[in-house]
């Protein structure tokens, strides 16, 4: 984590959660590009969150970007009851007009690296659509990994090529934790001085800008949703794990009480 961007932040179980607002964000972003300096966006959501309490090496790289941004009501409520509340959610979902927008009005450079074949492409194909002026640097898929890691050939390769397209901003689609992995090992030999991860989110872009419809939105429950979507990948996820993670929170604030 690099000290040039000091924020407040609350701890949820063990990860470092930023507790800023989008105009701040978009402030760090603006310094970010305009200076040539590394700034690294992560997400935290209660499934990583959770994960992080057994798998200290990837509670150690989410701790380690510049910014952990709250992805999820149960990590926006565990900062509320943890006595340091966040401003809201924050979600690549929730920030698509920031995300595009903001490059768009300034003439930045976007590259969009992750999620199956074609899927960062259509995902291209809507953002210029939706945001005119949007300079797309490049594109590239994200299946690449063997057994769950990245061959090291490959990994040089893509950041040779991602170098070589000059974006001013990298999204990361690579999954959790392999994308972590990828920026923590090659940030400092990746040139885009900005750096976020994004899981599956080209896929929300190349179906529609609102993954989420204004009415899920406003009822905060996204996570029904999404079970609805696809019950047989995210039942577990969203019932079992989500009732363990919260039980945790619980448990932590009655026995540690409130963070100072």
């Amino acid at each position: 984590m690099d000290d040039r961007w000091p924020h407040q932040t609350v701890d949820v179980l063990g990860v470092r959660v930023s507790r800023i607002g989008v105009g701040e964000l978009r402030a760090f972003v603006a310094a970010a590009v305009k200076d040539r300096t590394k700034l690294t966006i992560t997400f935290a959501n209660p499934d990583y969150v959770r994960k992080a309490q057994k798998d200290h090496a990837l509670r150690d790289l989410m701790n380690g970007f510049d910014l952990n941004l709250p992805d999820g009501w149960g990590v926006v409520l565990a900062a509320k009851i943890f006595g340091r509340p966040v401003p809201g959610r924050m979600a690549n979902d929730d920030l698509t007009d920031d995300l595009f927008g903001q490059p768009a009005e300034e003439g930045w450079r976007v590259y969009l690296f992750g999620n199956a074949p074609g899927v960062a492409d259509e995902a291209a194909h809507n953002l210029r659509a939706w945001f005119p002026g949007l300079a797309i640097a490049g594109t590239q898929h994200g299946h690449w990994a063997q057994d769950g890691v990245l061959p090291p050939a490959t990994a040089e390769r893509l950041v040779a090529e991602i170098n070589e397209a000059a974006p001013d901003i990298l999204h990361v689609g690579l999954g959790t934790p392999l994308q972590q992995r990828f920026v923590a090992e090659y940030r400092d030999r990746i040139e885009a001085p900005v750096i976020i991860t994004c899981g599956a989110y080209f896929e929300h872009l190349a179906e529609r800008r609102e993954y989420y419809p204004p009415w899920v939105l406003k009822l905060r429950v996204g996570f029904l949703y999404r079970l609805a979507r696809e019950p047989r990948r995210l039942w577990r996820r969203y019932t079992i794990e989500l009732g363990s993670y919260l039980g945790r929170v619980l448990l932590h604030r009655i026995r540690h009480g409130k963070q100072s």
